[in-house]
């Protein structure tokens, strides 16, 4: 993620002053009391041609994360963010077709695409980059460090509607399965323990470097989609990865 600039106050009534993002890596993090950041992450994938997905603020978030994408948070995570290259922006991906089939396929399971060539972070874990710090960031940082370094693809589902808990998180888990399958059978090979995760945190390890990025699939209706042969759908999903996202 590139920034641009940041803008500290030296009180919550101070007067802001800019400065540059690159200032803030290895400065310590005073409380958010005192100093707070606001991330303006680069707009140059607006002026892309091409669309762009609906950005998605969970409530836990919308404190924090404002309709354009602006976003506050504290020193130590712009430090993180810009040392990793992790984008927070999921409005920053476009959507992924991957053809006819795949287009057919995700009409019957109530599903959309979206693909960057970027790592982004899943929009429920934004919760724990807010300013107000979260006992639970350190770890959540040291697990997407790794994720940076390790795993060149992430996937991540989300369900939308008024579906129970259950059927969503069966749904998401059976979906995230068969991609993982058909990633392999493709010769793209996940890390052992990826298949245990995958349900869990929805992210999947690829260790191959063919196939970067993060493809982020929007489940509408879970009732429906949990009807649905995912083997075909997740088959049809990563040779669509495997044709439009590879790496050189």
């Amino acid at each position: 993620m590139r920034l641009l600039s940041s803008h500290i106050w030296s009180s919550p009534l101070g007067v802001p002053k800019a400065t540059s993002a690159d200032s803030l890596v290895g400065r310590p993090c005073s409380s958010v009391r005192r100093s707070l950041i606001l991330l303006q992450q680069h707009r140059g994938y607006a002026k892309t041609p091409g669309r762009r997905v609906k950005r998605f603020v969970p409530d836990d978030a919308a404190g924090f994360v404002k309709p354009n994408g602006v976003f506050f948070t504290t020193r130590e995570h712009v430090a993180f963010l810009s040392r990793h290259s992790i984008e927070m922006d999921n409005g920053c991906m476009a959507p992924f077709g991957g053809g006819h089939e795949l287009s057919r396929l995700c009409s019957r399971a109530t599903a959309t695409l979206a693909y960057s060539p970027r790592h982004v972070i899943n929009p429920y874990d934004l919760r724990f980059f807010g300013p107000r710090g979260h006992p639970l960031a350190p770890m959540k940082r040291e697990q997407y460090a790794v994720k940076a370094q390790r795993e060149p693809l992430w996937v991540f589902v989300t369900s939308a509607g008024g579906a129970s808990a259950v059927v969503r998180r069966t749904a998401q888990g059976r979906l995230m399965r068969s991609i993982h399958r058909a990633l392999r059978d493709l010769g793209y090979h996940a890390s052992s323990s990826a298949t245990a995760r995958a349900a869990q945190t929805g992210l999947v390890a690829v260790e191959s470097t063919g196939i970067r990025g993060t493809l982020w699939i929007t489940i509408y209706n879970s009732v429906r989609a949990a009807d649905q042969c995912f083997d075909e759908f997740g088959r049809s999903i990563a040779e669509a990865l495997a044709a439009h996202c590879k790496t050189q």
